[in-house]
């Protein structure tokens, strides 16, 4: 049984018919080979915004504005997956990896996806989002 929050995605994958993986992590474990992803949220305009992100990376604020045409956004807090009733944008390099890891419900629990799948069940728009250097 997992927890509340992580059922809550399993629940969602099961209704949306893709077939991702949710995995729990074992303490000090990384994820399973792919590219693991940060999810950072953004408000433009008055509207929630999500940026999916390669972990480790950030995003150009500038960037993400000119995507979501908007003259600016503001860091927030990131709504968790599947980003209900907010707008979501991926960096474009996502596309080239094989699979992909985002937490799910807790730091302890991951879901693996292929960045098609991703992009198909959060509605993501893709886009140059990386800040450079």
């Amino acid at each position: 049984m997992w927890p509340e929050a992580v059922e809550r995605i399993a629940a969602f994958l099961r209704v949306s018919g893709v077939e991702g993986r949710l995995e729990e992590l074992l303490p000090g474990a990384g994820p399973p080979p792919g590219q693991n992803l940060s999810a950072k949220g953004f408000d433009g305009n008055g509207a929630g915004m999500v940026a999916i992100v390669p972990a480790g990376r950030s995003v150009d604020e500038r960037k993400l504005a000119a995507a979501a045409g908007c003259d600016e956004v503001e860091p927030t807090a990131a709504t968790v997956f599947p980003f209900a009733e907010t707008r979501v944008f991926m960096d474009q390099s996502i596309l080239s990896f094989d699979a992909v890891w985002l937490e799910a419900g807790s730091p302890r629990h991951i879901l693996g996806l292929t960045p098609v799948q991703l992009a198909s069940v959060t509605n993501a728009e893709t886009a140059d989002l990386l800040r450079e250097g």
